[in-house]
């Protein structure tokens, strides 16, 4: 009997339809059940004079953007202020990570009228990543990376604490910047990402905080909830898949999220909320994603315990002919989390990944 290709085991695991094993995101095509294209820059845009380009060497390196001057191997640093496309600047307190906004375009809501979207479909925004697909992807399910939602992207405009207060004293100004950030970029780019291979979208939206939403659930429910049917709805009329990372405490939106057709919800953090109680919950209703828990678990494992912790995660969540996808975590130096403890979780999914679980 020939192996499953690795576009079928995911979306097996989606869909509950009995996958050979637990699909795993690993990074490295030809390993890899999933590859990862995401977009760069359109090609005449460049920050501000004396900022840098707010992105990672690595996938800077990979795209066909580039930079006024050598880009310093770390840019992720405090020592650089960024800039992104959108016209929000970056900076960061430690090395290798995204950092925060500092410098918000939409601070007043009087600059919106004038406000100008990037164009989803710049020159240069896909080309070096859809000839990667092309030549690495092989039988892959291929996911394109929308980067941040509507949620994170008004408060990264707008600043934080405006954006939280909005919700309630400014919902006209909120909701219309929300249907421009999906209308005019969200949407467009999932469309073009569909357009040229993609089988899903990834879109961040980080809900939580440490004890709650961060938003009251009935004003999620008014605001975001109609807007993410939207979003959904046209990723699956264009073929898609939807996935959305979510991290923090969430529970109390994630039925609005199955009820919507959210496809899978990728969580870095599983057990914030108890591994138990998230199952109870969700387990078995819609298809999760991620790696042991990168707050929790993780930091200072050991191998006992990065295997013991990875059987209790399947058993909990992939035991529906379906249901969990594994994956690295993205920046386990920031973290305190090591590459080797990482190949070692990736040694246990095989170990206890084979279905029958």
């Amino acid at each position: 009997m020939s192996a499953m290709k690795r576009k079928e085991r995911v979306l097996r695991a989606i869909e509950f339809g009995g996958p050979d094993r637990v699909p795993f995101s690993a990074l490295v095509p030809g390993v890899s059940d999933i590859f990862f294209m995401t977009h760069a820059p359109a090609r005449d845009w460049q920050p501000e004079e004396g900022l840098y380009p707010h992105t990672h060497p690595v996938i800077y390196h990979l795209n066909n953007w580039r930079f006024r001057e050598p880009l310093p191997g770390n840019v992720q640093s405090p020592e650089f202020d960024r800039q992104d496309e959108f016209g929000c600047k970056w900076r960061t307190t430690v090395e290798n990570s995204m950092g925060e906004v500092f410098g918000h375009p939409l601070a007043d809501w009087k600059s919106l009228d004038s406000y100008k979207l990037p164009d989803p479909f710049a020159p240069g925004r896909l080309d070096r990543f859809d000839l990667y697909r092309k030549l690495l992807a092989g039988d892959s399910f291929v996911v394109g990376n929308l980067e941040n939602g509507p949620m994170e992207r008004t408060h990264f405009l707008r600043g934080y604490g405006e954006f939280l207060m909005d919700t309630v004293a400014e919902k006209d100004n909120l909701c219309r910047l929300l249907d421009m950030l999906i209308d005019e970029w969200h949407i467009p780019l999932l469309k073009l990402y569909a357009s040229r291979g993609a089988h899903a979208v990834i879109m961040t939206d980080d809900w939580g905080t440490q004890k709650s939403l961060m938003i009251r659930p009935a004003v999620w429910r008014e605001i975001f909830k109609p807007r993410y049917t939207r979003l959904f709805d046209a990723a699956h009329s264009s073929g898609l898949k939807f996935i959305l990372h979510s991290c923090g405490y969430i529970a109390d939106i994630i039925p609005d999220l199955i009820e919507i057709g959210l496809d899978v919800l990728q969580k870095d953090d599983m057990a914030f909320m108890g591994l138990e109680e998230l199952a109870e919950l969700a387990a078995g209703k819609i298809c999760f994603m991620g790696p042991l828990d990168m707050q929790r678990t993780l930091p200072g494992a050991d191998e006992a315990k990065i295997f013991a912790e990875t059987k209790r995660l399947l058993e909990l969540f992939a035991t529906h002919d379906g249901g969990f996808i594994g994956m690295y975590y993205t920046q386990p130096d920031a973290v305190g989390i090591t590459w080797r403890q990482m190949l070692v979780m990736h040694a246990a999914f095989i170990r206890y990944g084979k279905y029958p679980i």
